[in-house]
């Protein structure tokens, strides 16, 4: 007999309760504020409040919410010009037409194929038998695998659940360090915790490293900001290299591991290698097509030309290994990460845009910026960044903390006088390195921080101490590489 599909309804309560005494409540509206504005920020929140309470998987949160601006006639249905005016109203229908949306769902298409060919394993083991000899090299062979995985993997908890995490559980046991057990710290406890840092690392090194990246990138976008990938990465590469020759050695020294060398490690990886054998063809022709969408993302940052859209990059690069025979179609089709999140951030985005045409985030800004009157953009800046890397101790997303607050503290930054590359981008890290806080900060903090090898006490308090490292890192020494490269 046929069962219902579980539904978490108590996680309507509390977006539901805020949704409505916010629409209801007429008091709360400020004054200069139009009362479509106040009920689209209302519907807003309780749709960002359901991303983090889950009542349904995300893409499902964000239908419902998509579903009540159109019943409060917040949005059409599709596109309507005013014949008066000629000012054409955003139907629903036009947000599944944003372009960074299909990026990152062609991204994890293409990502599949890393996984289904075995080109992901084949890079963690060479990495291990080159870094292999000692403990903190085997840190650092991961930290290298996270960032090339970065550029191939658009999904942070992909790169940690699918490749990294267990090479690292399978090295932890093979030196008899066990979860949940006194033998954890002899070099499990320490692996699996440069795991998590390494992919915060390789998340902030790519705008395709993780979902809230591209949030940030169409928020930005909202402001009158281009990020592309070859941006993003000039802007990232000079703090990511120095975090990542700091943050290895910094768990090494307040972490430290109980097996300093690992001599058996570069045997492990040999093994696993000599069990794959050589290089398949599908490998080679996977490797090909990746490095022919980076050079072409890089070209796109470079020269204007309309062919080289990398949304239209990542779509022939797909096509590539469709023809090649490297996936099916019906592999493109079970990516239900790629479909759902071609859903939830459509969504999400298109909301943003429709707060920014009602002109609530204009309100917003200009009364934060009448309260910040007389202060300097750079403390500004630096209080903003600062309030954005520890609020995010209330939320269990990336994507529900960027979406929410990423596009009012910039349209605050930039109405002091921040210069927008900067302060988009500074902001766009952040949203990056604040996985540094809680177990539930993102997804693969949610499985490295549950597999025994780390206590909740431990996550807290060494995250704390990098998380300051990582703010130093990114705010200044990022701030400065920018202004040196004339970002701002």
């Amino acid at each position: 007999m046929k069962t219902l599909e579980k539904v978490n309804y108590k996680g309507f309560i509390l977006p539901l309760i805020i949704g409505i005494a916010l629409w209801c409540y007429t008091p709360l509206r400020p004054a200069g504020l139009s009362v479509q504005a106040w009920e689209m920020f209302a519907v807003f929140v309780a749709t960002i409040i359901g991303c983090i309470t889950k009542p349904l998987p995300i893409g499902g949160t964000t239908l419902l919410g998509l579903i009540v601006t159109v019943l409060a006639g917040l949005a059409p249905i599709k596109d309507e010009v005013n014949p008066k005016t000629g000012v054409v109203t955003s139907g629903i229908l036009s947000a599944f037409s944003n372009s960074a949306s299909w990026l990152i769902a062609m991204a994890f298409i293409m990502a599949y194929g890393i996984s289904k060919t075995g080109l992901g394993n084949r890079i963690a083991y060479w990495m291990i038998r080159r870094f292999g000899k000692r403990s903190i090299g085997i840190g650092y062979a991961i930290t290298v695998l996270e960032l090339i995985l970065g550029a191939l993997i658009p999904s942070n908890s992909a790169r940690t659940g699918g490749v990294v995490w267990p090479v690292t559980e399978s090295i932890s046991k093979d030196y008899d360090s066990l979860p949940n057990d006194l033998s954890r710290k002899k070099i499990g406890a320490y692996l699996s915790f440069t795991a998590f840092h390494a992919n915060i690392l390789s998340t902030a090194l790519f705008i395709t490293g993780a979902a809230p990246n591209m949030v940030a990138s169409q928020m930005a976008s909202q402001k009158g900001y281009t990020m592309t990938w070859i941006g993003w990465f000039t802007a990232a590469i000079v703090p990511v290299l120095i975090a990542t020759a700091v943050i290895p050695i910094v768990i090494y020294k307040i972490f430290p591991p109980e097996v300093k060398e690992t001599p058996n490690a570069k045997k492990w990886a040999d093994d696993r290698l000599q069990k794959m054998g050589a290089i398949t063809k599908p490998e080679k022709i996977m490797s090909i097509v990746f490095l022919l969408a980076i050079i072409l993302w890089v070209l796109s940052g470079i020269f204007d030309i309309p062919q080289l859209d990398s949304t239209f990059i990542a779509f022939l690069a797909v096509g590539l290994l469709l023809l090649t025979g490297v996936l099916t179609m019906k592999d493109a089709l079970n990516q239900t990460g790629a479909w759902n999140i071609l859903i939830w951030l459509s969504i999400l985005v298109f909301m943003a845009s429709k707060l920014i045409s009602f002109g609530f985030i204009d309100w917003f800004s200009k009364t934060i910026q009448s309260g910040l009157h007389g202060i300097s953009w750079g403390i500004v800046l630096a209080i903003l960044i600062v309030l954005m890397f520890y609020t995010h101790y209330f939320f269990a997303s990336g994507t529900a903390h960027m979406t929410a607050l990423y596009l009012p503290f910039l349209s605050v930054a930039v109405a002091t006088g921040t210069p927008l590359a900067l302060a988009a981008m500074l902001l766009a890290f952040t949203g990056a390195i604040n996985a540094s806080t809680t177990h539930y900060a993102n997804g693969p903090a949610s499985i490295l921080a549950t597999t025994g090898y780390i206590k909740q006490g431990e996550w807290w308090k060494y995250n704390f101490v990098l998380g300051i490292i990582y703010l130093v890192i990114f705010g200044g020494i990022g701030t400065i590489w920018m202004k040196m490269i004339g970002m701002w």
